[in-house]
């Protein structure tokens, strides 16, 4: 179920379409909020996903992020 939460993540992240990081004060961990085309019902929605500092830094691995690019979320 964990990796398939991080996947989810990650793809957006791909796509373009997390709209913001939010990191913990203390360092433990990240609010990912992006925008998930089919959510738990079948319609687009954004979601809020917590994960701990191990799992930021699997999801954020690779990734260079482009603020400055328009992307296409779906």
């Amino acid at each position: 179920m964990q990796n398939e939460r991080i996947k989810k993540v990650r793809k957006a992240l791909d796509n373009g379409c997390v709209s913001s990081i939010e990191f913990y004060s203390d360092g433990s961990g990240a609010y990912f909020y992006y925008l998930d085309p089919v959510g738990d019902h079948g319609c687009p929605c954004t979601v809020a996903a917590s994960f701990n500092i191990n799992e930021v830094m699997e999801i954020v691995a690779g990734f260079r992020f482009r603020q400055h690019e328009l992307l296409k979320c779906f």
